[in-house]
């Protein structure tokens, strides 16, 4: 109860730190609440209670945390004037795979796995047929790199930018293949259809196809964009941890 009295109350969202950070969220006492549930700290007490009248010991330790992650936020968390964005650029090719470069880089925690889902995952290519090249600066651009837990929240989120923006453009293609107004046209996964003919659509990769060889009038060639994204602010998770320990009081082994 005591460490409750310390946590930010949920109402009183968003708080800025001593430090002048910004958290805009955050459920610390429910994050308890759940951590003792999950280790049934009330039946643990009454164990402990039984265990000292047989000559045991019982204790648990109860830590929390947050920390702030996703290091961008140029307002706030740049570094020598440097602005902490990063950035990502996507191709589809004409035979509907995409090639996506990142300024981010994998240290072999498998970014390269998780920006290829999200490429899927907003356009429907499936994520094998997405090549990523990472890290690489005479090729990739320009971003901020692989720290602070940033690669998802930060590179990742301009990787879903880029992809929505060749969506964007994938769709004026899909009007024009299926000779109806971009308004009139729907999406889901993968593929466009016309609102009032459900049966009537393109594939992403159909669109691919056109986009270097039956583009409209006016449409430049190719389908491919970039993006780069400056977060609003850090990312601020939060966490528990409960251990219980029974330790030996003549051997001192636990």
């Amino acid at each position: 109860e005591f460490r409750r009295l310390n946590f930010v109350r949920d109402d009183d969202f968003p708080h800025r730190t001593p430090w002048g950070f910004l958290t805009d969220s955050g459920q610390y006492g429910k994050c308890l609440d759940v951590g003792l549930e999950a280790v049934g700290y009330q039946d643990f007490l009454r164990q402990k209670e039984e265990a000292k009248a047989q000559g045991r010991l019982l204790g648990i330790g109860i830590s929390t945390m947050t920390e702030p992650l996703g290091a961008g936020n140029s307002r706030e968390y740049d570094i020598l004037g440097i602005k902490m964005f990063d950035s990502a650029e996507l191709r589809v090719h004409m035979t509907g795979k995409a090639l996506l470069r990142t300024g981010a880089k994998s240290q072999g925690q498998g970014h390269e796995t998780t920006w290829a889902q999200i490429v899927a995952h907003e356009l429907g290519i499936p994520a094998e047929d997405v090549t990523v090249e990472e890290g690489d600066t005479d090729t990739a651009p320009f971003g901020m790199g692989t720290y602070a837990s940033r690669s998802t929240p930060v590179a990742g989120a301009a990787v879903a930018m880029v992809s929505r923006k060749v969506r964007a453009k994938a769709r004026k293609l899909a009007a024009h293949l299926l000779e109806v107004s971009e308004e009139d046209v729907e999406w889901e996964l993968g593929r466009f259809y016309v609102r009032s003919a459900p049966g009537n659509g393109v594939t992403i990769q159909e669109c691919a196809m056109a986009a270097y060889s039956n583009m409209p009038d006016g449409m430049e060639p190719g389908l491919e964009n970039n993006a780069y994204y400056d977060p609003p602010n850090l990312t601020w998770p939060f966490a528990c941890y409960i251990a219980t320990v029974e330790v030996d009081p003549e051997t001192g082994v636990w």
